[in-house]
């Protein structure tokens, strides 16, 4: 099947527009009886528990309070998300790709993009892993602790090469993950000797990508899908990294920009379980949920039953059932 965006954040309408959350085209929408039709089906699979959709926000707190209280027995989360770290959660293994990549990337003004600092944010990217960005999204979001603080800390593991000279200009999105990646661009930047000035909580995407463009700001942290789909909206952005790297690499060139390497942390659609259910039901993988004899609830963003990186790809991907 087609892969298409489903980035979405909550909170508010800046936050939307900030990562061009479509969540698909209108021509890819399934209708509600459409989704009738391939739940009564099973799906590619068949077999299992017929499972229920209940509709709550786009990995918000309503989502997060939910799990935590028992109302729903699988979150849809952003993997990301600090509370899947706090709360020791089972993120499940998208074992047959059906989420398209939005791995965080560095997105460098073209004349900014010396060797120099190329060599230090690819060193930080390397050491950009889903668990570290889970547990400095939990110090910052959940813990309130200073996003500096937290970069700082990060960084005392990473070797950063020096050579860094001039000045540059960090900038960051306003929300967790930006701002305290951006710190850590920042902070490794300095140290390698360049002198940096931050602009943090800088604004949309709408606004930074310009400010990009123009060299008002040098760096700023990025997702390869968002980033690509805010480029072109129609861009064929898939599981495969690689790919999806240069898709977006030659958009973003067009516009002044380079991306360099990006880190194994991604901010994509996670099936998320408490330990509990995980261990309760055998559960590591989506696929494991086709096993399950009980009737479990999803909870997610109320456009989950039309979407196909949602509940359409768990029914025609994964071969679950749904009773929507």
């Amino acid at each position: 099947m087609t892969k298409h965006r489903f980035r979405v954040l909550a909170a508010s309408t800046a936050v939307l527009a900030l990562l061009g959350a479509a969540c698909g085209d209108d021509d890819d929408t399934a209708t509600t009886d459409d989704t009738e039709a391939d739940a009564d089906q099973g799906g590619e699979g068949g077999g299992g528990a017929t499972f229920e959709f209940i509709p709550l926000d786009v990995g918000g707190p309503n989502t997060k309070a939910a799990l935590e209280k028992g109302d729903i027995d699988i979150a849809v989360l952003f993997s990301s998300d600090g509370a899947i770290a706090a709360n020791d959660w089972v993120a499940l293994e998208d074992d047959k790709d059906l989420q398209p990549v939005d791995n965080f990337v560095p997105a460098v003004n073209t004349e900014a993009a010396t060797p120099e600092v190329t060599a230090v944010l690819d060193a930080v990217s390397a050491a950009l892993t889903v668990e570290a960005m889970q547990e400095m999204v939990a110090a910052v979001s959940i813990d309130g602790e200073n996003p500096a603080d937290v970069a700082t800390e990060f960084l005392a593991d990473v070797d950063v090469p020096s050579g860094v000279s001039g000045d540059l200009t960090v900038g960051s999105a306003n929300f967790a993950e930006s701002e305290v990646t951006a710190e850590i661009y920042a902070q490794a930047l300095e140290s390698a000797g360049g002198t940096i000035e931050k602009k943090l909580q800088f604004g949309a995407r709408e606004t930074y990508i310009p400010a990009l463009s123009s060299g008002e700001l040098d760096v700023v942290p990025e997702f390869v899908g968002t980033l690509a789909y805010y480029f072109d909206e129609n861009a064929e952005v898939t599981s495969d990294l690689d790919e999806s790297v240069e898709l977006a690499r030659g958009l973003a060139a067009a516009e002044g920009l380079t991306l360099l390497a990006p880190g194994a942390a991604a901010s994509i659609n996670t099936f998320v379980v408490t330990q509990e259910t995980a261990e309760e039901h055998g559960l590591a993988t989506v696929s494991d949920l086709a096993g399950v004899d009980e009737a479990l609830v999803l909870g997610g963003p109320p456009e989950c039953p039309s979407r196909p990186p949602c509940l359409l790809g768990l029914i025609e991907v994964y071969g679950l059932q749904f009773d929507v």
